[in-house]
């Protein structure tokens, strides 16, 4: 299979969560994407928390795709021209922070490039903030939220998440997804939006066959969009659901494991025309 785009979560798979890319694992975007593969970004990370990251990491948006919001929003990264967007339903939203708010854990979401929180004191909306440059605003709750958001944030511990994770999934069965994208990190989103129906409309969008694509992934909220992909791939240090259904594994986000993967895939990218 001549592979032609290659997707790739951020966080813990190209680059330790709050750390920069490694060498080695830029010099081989930069080489396939010089030969004609076409490359996006696919991230829980807000467009404006992606384009943080390409900054730091002075990697080019010229040509460059992303899928933020865990699957919420494509757009291309180098105008921020969208390509869809599926935001949540403003009441759901305020319903499902306040079942948040009462377990304890911290609710976010993103307003340009502020940060509406109700917990300034959690980490995961310290991460949040520091990590992608956003004002963290401080909001009693969200009854009264006045716009209609892509996303709900929630952070917390790694045990409260994972049993929220299961009392938002009963609660609002066919109604939201809910993914855990880190340890302190809880991702809800609208019905159907997932890092895997994203790569489905992002491949129409642009006429990408997704038998085509690569993936590289490391957590959860990754493993629709491995399932989605031609070929899939899995860092070492990704979850074992995740190692699981991938077609490959290769080294840890560490050791330059993505790098590994595209130097064994694409030996000479593939030019397409």
């Amino acid at each position: 299979m001549n592979y032609s785009m290659v997707v790739s979560d951020w966080d813990d798979t190209l680059t330790p969560i709050g750390d920069t890319i490694p060498q080695r694992t830029k010099a081989a975007l930069d080489r396939i994407r010089a030969e004609g593969v076409t490359m996006a970004i696919v991230s829980g990370r807000s467009p404006h928390g992606i384009h943080v990251q390409l900054r730091r990491n002075e990697i080019d948006d010229a040509g460059l795709y992303m899928i933020a919001y865990n699957g919420g929003l494509a757009a291309q990264a180098w105008d921020d021209e969208p390509l869809f967007s599926h935001q949540l339903d403003r009441d759901l939203a305020v319903r499902a922070a306040r079942v948040c708010a009462e377990a304890g854990a911290a609710v976010m979401v993103h307003s340009g490039r502020q940060l509406l929180t109700d917990r300034l004191d959690n980490y995961g909306v310290q991460f949040e903030a520091e990590s992608n440059d956003f004002e963290a605003v401080l909001v009693p709750d969200f009854e009264n939220l006045d716009f209609t958001p892509v996303k709900l944030l929630v952070g917390g511990e790694k045990q409260q998440l994972t049993e929220l994770c299961e009392r938002l999934r009963t609660q609002f069965a066919g109604q939201a997804e809910v993914m855990l994208s880190a340890d302190f990190l809880l991702e809800f989103t609208a019905k159907g939006v997932d890092k895997g129906n994203a790569l489905r409309g992002l491949c129409k969008a642009i006429d990408i066959p997704i038998e085509q694509v690569v993936a590289f992934g490391d957590n959860h909220n990754d493993i629709p969009m491995l399932r989605a992909a031609g070929h899939s791939v899995a860092v070492a240090n990704a979850v074992p659901q995740a190692r699981e259904i991938a077609d490959e594994i290769v080294g840890p986000c560490t050791e330059c494991g993505v790098a590994d993967g595209l130097d064994e895939l694409f030996p000479t990218a593939f030019r397409r025309g």
